[in-house]
């Protein structure tokens, strides 16, 4: 009996600690921009993924929809997706690709970030 009540907390804490595999859920997410100008409407998607934690490394998907203004009509709706790894710099708050010298700056506790723009967390 007193085995069994060893045994069964260190299961409890060892079943938990396999289900969370320890991602950083402050900067793991799905952020969005929406703006509009003289020349376009466009929706920016930007998902990020931890991919190695113990590496900092992160994978980035950018997705964007937009629709060009053209004389003053609404042109049909274009899509560019890409993907990228970066690097998280936890002292400077910063993902950094370094192929196209790309920079995500993550600001306060995680809920926007920068990137030619302010996208916020929506999940």
């Amino acid at each position: 009996m007193k085995t069994l009540k060893i045994m069964l907390p260190l299961a409890i804490v060892s079943f938990a600690i396999a289900c969370n595999p320890g991602r950083d859920r402050t900067i793991s997410g799905i952020y969005v921009m929406s703006f509009k100008n003289a020349y376009s409407i466009a929706t920016d998607t930007i998902v990020i993924q931890v991919y190695n934690p113990g590496a900092n490394t992160y994978q980035v998907e950018r997705r964007d929809g937009y629709h060009r203004i053209r004389d003053g009509k609404i042109l049909p709706k274009e899509f560019r997706q890409e993907y990228w790894m970066a690097t998280l710099d936890k002292d400077k708050q910063v993902l950094q690709e370094s192929a196209y010298g790309r920079q995500v700056y993550i600001k306060g506790d995680g809920s926007s970030l920068s990137f030619g723009g302010t996208y916020q967390k929506i999940k």
